[in-house]
């Protein structure tokens, strides 16, 4: 089947990637050249990514996408999108969840948050590890089930506080408990059984199904926590880029959590 394509064309501010014109010439060319049907084209002149989402064609694009099936979103460059990494990412994260893939003419592949080209925006890795948690009753924060704190000095030297790393251990579990549940197992089952196994749970707590299960909605539990896809969040609760370190379930595996949550409350709601 043809897949159908829509492009976006925008000059970027900082890295001018050339005009709107040359953009959408190179996306016609690179779309022909796969077969592809493109569908619709959209620009915008407006650079003020303060206001990413209400940019004219940003808001057609989007409007589109809500009316017509597309399979792919198509760019010059992903700094074509935004000159802000964290718009890029959030875009990106966006396009996953409606399953339509972003693609980039210059890079002459899809884009994905393992190929993401670094935009500064002012926020370096160091400060992009450290990941918003309620400090306990040191005034220390915690680094979350699947992280540890670790030692890490910046550019000049200075001690980072609250860098944190993978936890090797921990994230086994993790991946284990999204393998168990999108399998078909419940989260009361896993927890039982990590319970029996001896294995310690957030906190040194044991394991109970709400630590698994959580809150879609609300982004709690251990199956809801983007921060295992890399998409970190701030203490409000929205997204605030992505940070590839600190990733320890792959998109596939995160995609078929979400299939088998719909699946849960599907038979759910039939059952009343």
């Amino acid at each position: 089947m043809t897949k159908k394509v829509v492009s976006y064309a925008r000059a970027a501010r900082k890295t001018g990637e050339g005009s709107v014109v040359e953009q959408i010439e190179r996306g016609k060319a690179f779309a022909a050249a796969r077969g592809w049907a493109l569908v619709g084209c959209f620009t915008d002149a407006e650079n003020n990514d303060a206001l990413f989402k209400a940019r004219p064609g940003i808001r057609s694009l989007c409007a589109y996408m809500d009316r017509e099936p597309v399979d792919i979103v198509l760019c010059d460059a992903p700094s074509n999108v935004s000159d802000n990494g964290t718009h890029v990412a959030r875009f990106l994260n966006e396009l996953g969840g409606r399953e339509i893939e972003l693609w980039s003419a210059a890079m002459t592949e899809r884009v994905t948050p393992h190929n993401l080209p670094h935009i500064d925006n002012g926020t370096d890795q160091a400060q992009a590890t450290r990941v918003h948690f309620p400090e306990n009753d040191y005034g220390i924060r915690p680094a979350g089930y699947g992280y540890k704190l670790s030692s890490a000095n910046d550019a000049a030297g200075r001690r980072i506080v609250g860098y944190r790393v993978v936890h090797p251990e921990q994230a086994e579990v993790i991946r284990r408990i999204f393998r168990q549940y999108a399998a078909g197992r419940s989260a009361r089952d896993i927890a039982s059984t990590l319970n029996a196994e001896g294995i310690e749970g957030p906190d040194g707590r044991p394991w109970c199904e709400e630590a698994i299960a959580g809150n879609r909605a609300r982004g709690t539990g251990i199956l809801n926590n983007t921060l295992y896809v890399g998409m970190r969040q701030n203490a409000d609760g929205e997204f605030d880029g992505y940070v590839p370190a600190l990733r320890i379930v792959s998109d596939e595996l995160w995609h078929r959590v979400r299939q088998q949550q719909a699946n849960v409350r599907r038979r759910y709601s039939r059952s009343w």
